[in-house]
């Protein structure tokens, strides 16, 4: 056995200059596979112009008053919320529409799942309470008729940010 560098080294076993470089690639690539399989499970935070976004495209833009809040029974995954609310204003709706303050609404939302400390991710959906008094950003539910359902996320009830746009 023959030492070259500090390495056992036989006759008849030689590395090829063309396969080193292949090396360190092939690293990249298995480190990439490895982050890739994790990505499903990593959010990251949303900056407040991408719920303003979504907040200006809700077709509507009502004022709650939350009247009742239950959940649906087991065998939906995840479990859903129903939400009874009386318009008290309406800001926004399509010009077809016929929504008007006292008209009593149902809302329907999956319940926002259980988070590890310091998890970053969007916005949770709030769990509504009744009594609240709140403004809020919907859709039309289409699987279900006559029900709206959040239109920006965990932002879809609290403060306007249709004021924050998008830097540059």
């Amino acid at each position: 056995m023959n030492l070259r560098k500090g390495l056992p080294f036989r006759e008849g076993w030689r590395m090829s200059a063309a396969r080193l470089p292949l090396l360190p690639a092939l690293g990249f690539v298995a480190l990439g596979a490895l982050s890739l399989a994790g990505v499903s499970s990593v959010r990251a935070e949303l900056p407040p112009w991408v719920y303003g976004q979504e907040q200006r495209q809700a077709p509507y833009v009502l004022e709650l008053l939350v009247r009742s809040v239950h959940t649906l029974p087991a065998g939906s995954d995840p479990e859903q919320l129903q939400v009874r609310a009386q318009v008290l204003e309406v800001k926004r709706q399509p010009p077809a529409a016929r929504l008007r303050a006292g008209d009593a609404i149902s809302l329907r939302y999956a319940l926002p799942p259980s988070r590890p400390a310091g998890w970053a991710g969007p916005a949770p959906l709030p769990v509504l309470q009744p009594g609240e008094q709140l403004p809020a950003w919907l859709v039309p539910d289409a699987a279900l008729p006559g029900v709206f359902k959040p239109a920006a996320g965990g932002r879809s009830f609290g403060p306007s940010l249709e004021r924050e746009r998008e830097p540059g």
